[in-house]
């Protein structure tokens, strides 16, 4: 990548997200190299992101890289850090708690920092199952049928009508809330929905169809003010954890041109601006690509997708959100990525 600073100074980024999500590491070490001072959330003990070299510090907010707490105190400690690391700091969501949070409070946000603003209610729809599914209807993008039980009881009435297999996942993914199986019969989902259900009440839980097949792919992108996308990647997941419906464990950078133009049109069309992480699965009965996830915010995996000159899509964004040109971007095809304590136990 050619010299970012062009003699200009580089305003620091505060990455946001808790100690054992990936993405912070990767996004550290992105920024670093350039010489950008990147900041991460204070941790109970140590973590990888912030024991690294390229962490220049981390800053007191929420608890233990997360947005739990009184919401007031935490926009004042982000504010206070934001005076204190100076001007035109850069603020990077790394989960969909935290996306969710910046939008809610961008205006007081935005008086101490730089990041896209994507409406909220937009943001909070991407970030919830139930939600994204009713996008991508409105949108005509095809996706997996979706039922959505209120209650711990209704999902076990569900389990009676459904059609098996079924994928039983979190509506709204947080870092103790990542639990999902493929169940194949009624008994198998309710003792299912028992385990995995955040409480009686409100199950947080979403009934997937399950969508056959092992061509698992991801479009990455970054989408300006004008839910423009500057920088765009597609990539095949080789391998997940667990195996055919968790988190990818090696990837590779592979162009899809179709995919590509369906997902970013996709993403403007619905008005989004900043990162995105999308999941997709090719469905041989009708030939179409599945969207299962569009994350509204950076993946774990984004370091899968690099271009020839080094751009990554939380480069992308840096360069926009500080005034500097995002070239066009060639993607380097092939390049493999490989979460390696996750990807030992795929096989």
């Amino acid at each position: 990548m050619a010299e970012v600073s062009g003699g200009r100074p580089l305003p620091p980024v505060l990455f946001l997200g808790p100690p054992r999500w990936y993405s912070a590491l990767g996004a550290a070490r992105s920024l670093g190299e350039l010489g950008i001072p990147v900041f991460m959330l204070a941790h109970k003990g140590l973590s990888p992101t912030n024991v690294s070299r390229f962490c220049s510090g981390t800053v007191p907010a929420g608890d233990n890289g997360r947005p739990l707490g009184e919401p007031w105190r935490i926009v004042f400690d982000l504010c206070e850090a934001g005076c204190a690391l100076g001007p035109g700091t850069v603020l990077i969501p790394g989960t969909d708690e935290w996306a969710v949070f910046v939008a809610e409070h961008a205006e007081e946000l935005a008086t101490c920092f730089r990041f896209p603003r994507a409406p909220a209610a937009l943001v909070a729809d991407m970030a919830s199952k139930q939600g994204l599914m009713r996008l991508a209807g409105e949108h005509g993008f095809p996706s997996p049928r979706v039922t959505a039980p209120a209650s711990l009881d209704e999902a076990l009435e569900d389990a009676e009508r459904l059609t098996y297999p079924v994928m039983v996942k979190p509506m709204v993914s947080r870092p103790d809330m990542e639990g999902k199986a493929v169940v194949h019969d009624p008994v198998e989902l309710s003792r299912c929905a028992r385990l995995l259900a955040e409480s009686a009440e409100a199950s947080n839980l979403i009934f997937q169809e399950y969508v056959p097949g092992d061509e698992d792919w991801t479009f990455t992108g970054y989408f300006d003010a004008r839910s423009r996308c500057l920088a765009g990647f597609t990539g095949r997941r080789l391998r997940l954890s667990p195996p055919h419906m968790g988190h990818t464990t090696l990837g590779v950078c592979q162009g899809n041109a179709q995919l590509e133009a369906a997902a970013s049109e996709f993403i403007s069309a619905i008005g989004f601006r900043g990162i995105v992480d999308s999941e997709f699965r090719f469905d041989r009965r009708d030939g179409t690509y599945k969207l299962l996830d569009a994350n509204p915010r950076v993946g774990g995996n984004f370091r899968v997708f690099l271009d020839v000159g080094g751009i990554d899509v939380v480069r992308a964004l840096y360069l926009d959100q500080t005034g500097r040109p995002v070239p066009p971007v060639e993607a380097r095809e092939g390049r493999l990525w490989v979460k390696e304590d996750s990807d030992l136990i795929t096989f």
